[in-house]
């Protein structure tokens, strides 16, 4: 429907469409010499009230339009330098409305002028609260995207630096942007991703966690595929090395693609320090994943099956503490697990002080009244204690979960098969990842298989100054990093 020359006509009609929500706020009033009639329709609370004084009634209440037999002849001319947009159909000023806009009607024109007055609703900038910053800038992204691609390109000075922004979302309209270095990231990559978010037809886009879901190669694997931080220093350092990035409006999270399964294992500090302590750090990450997946799995089927392969005094040790144990090695796990799993969600939950001294002394509490109460040996207390603080290593939490899940099935597998269980949960583990693909790039394999050049900056980390190179699995366009 167009916008009638009409002004109470085109009111009327509004008021028919919106009229039921008392937020929207329809101010008539006159202006100019011949007491010209207008309407501005916004939202209240939604509208900063000084931008709307000082960017259309001001200039109104300052000039006098020039008229043409009662019909203004250029409303657009009297905002000249002001930011606006012409609309021309009832839809868009819909549209307009609902996202933050002023709307300006006036008596004899069929069309109207859009102003962003829209209210600044965000925090200030802070440490990210998800990702704990060691050494490096002590700044994250906020909910506002126009600040999150303004840090982006504080940081990234580069020209080639290109973001494009679009719309997701039919109903609520959802702006996100997507960055990338033009002549570093591959071209099949960019495609790919512009090709994914166009074909979404959600009605809302909520958070990066629902895009990352709707754009994923695999929606039916326990691994992620799309990395995501608060860091802007993260986002850059990626960039850098041929991968996109794309920010959602509304959120604080952005996302990375394509992910490699060893960029869930590194941080952004192990550039920051020295090449020997982060590589032993790395080390003991890896280390640490392998603890918290086969550990349990590892004690259940040695206990229950393999008891040969102990030691005698520590196998005599073993079982003189399981001696009044009612339950198997794979029930006194489980409970362990899913109490640790219970108080580690109980934390997360409640505010933070209270989080964690539940934490705290309920594991301590828990843990010894379970041994003195012969429902668990004190050796499985330390064993689910070790794995649970060995799954905390892991930089980034969402890597966490499939860990989590992989440890429950090594633990069925070991009460099932014994060490043959262990085994193969972890062949078909290695078999899963290595058929994985972010975005068109392997997950795994190019690690696997080309390890002089990528295992530089894998598993362990070589000074700084021989990484001259871009990893060669990312097939970027400029390979030298240092000259």
């Amino acid at each position: 429907m167009q916008i009638d020359s009409d002004l109470q006509r085109n009111v009327e009609t509004l008021k028919k469409k919106l009229g039921q929500n008392d937020d929207i706020m329809f101010y008539t009033f006159s202006f100019g010499d011949s007491r010209q009639k207008a309407c501005l329709l916004y939202i209240d609370g939604l509208t900063e009230n000084k931008l709307l004084a000082q960017y259309v009634i001001s200039p109104l209440q300052k000039e006098s339009l020039a008229q043409k037999e009662g019909m203004i002849e250029d409303l657009s001319a009297f905002f000249f330098g002001y930011h606006h947009s012409a609309i021309s159909t009832i839809k868009e000023i819909q549209q307009f409305i609902f996202s933050g806009h002023t709307i300006l009607l006036a008596d004899g024109y069929s069309a109207g002028l859009a102003f962003d007055t829209k209210t600044l609703m965000t925090r200030n900038l802070e440490e990210p609260s998800s990702e704990i910053v060691e050494r490096g800038p002590k700044i994250g992204f906020i909910e506002k995207l126009r600040t999150n691609t303004a840090l982006l390109r504080e940081r990234t000075s580069d020209p080639n630096l290109v973001i494009k922004e679009m719309t997701i979302g039919k109903r609520t309209k959802k702006k996100i942007a997507v960055a990338y270095i033009q002549d570093i990231a591959p071209d099949y990559v960019v495609k790919e991703v512009f090709k994914r978010l166009k074909s979404i037809t959600t009605d809302d886009l909520p958070e990066s966690g629902t895009l990352e879901q709707l754009i994923e190669d695999e929606p039916f694997s326990i691994f992620p595929t799309i990395l995501s931080t608060e860091r802007p220093d993260r986002v850059e350092s990626s960039l850098l090395e041929g991968r996109v990035s794309i920010l959602v409006d509304g959120t604080p999270f952005a996302l990375i693609v394509p992910a490699t399964v060893d960029e869930f294992i590194h941080s952004p500090d192990d550039y920051s320090q020295r090449w020997i302590t982060m590589s032993l750090i790395r080390l003991l990450r890896y280390s640490s994943i392998l603890i918290t997946i086969y550990l349990p799995g590892l004690y259940i089927s040695l206990v229950s099956f393999h008891t040969g392969l102990l030691p005698t005094r520590m196998a005599i040790s073993i079982a003189g503490s399981r001696l009044n144990v009612p339950f198997p090695p794979f029930v006194e796990a489980f409970i362990m697990i899913f109490t640790i799993e219970l108080i580690r969600e109980a934390g997360l939950r409640l505010p933070k002080p209270i989080g964690q001294t539940i934490g705290l002394i309920g594991g301590v509490v828990i843990g010894q009244a379970a041994v003195q109460a012969q429902i668990v040996s004190a050796l499985m207390v330390i064993v689910v204690s070790i794995t649970a603080l060995a799954s905390f290593t892991v930089p980034s939490y969402a890597y966490n979960f499939p860990l989590r899940i992989i440890r429950i099935a090594g633990m069925i597998s070991a009460a099932m098969l014994g060490m043959y269980g262990v085994i193969m949960v972890f062949l078909f583990v290695i078999g899963h990842l290595m058929r994985l693909k972010s975005f068109g790039q392997d997950y795994i394999i190019p690690i696997m298989a080309q390890p002089g050049q990528d295992l530089k900056d894998t598993v362990i980390r070589i000074p700084t100054l021989f990484l001259k190179r871009r990893p060669t699995r990312k097939d970027t366009k400029d390979k030298i990093r240092q000259r």
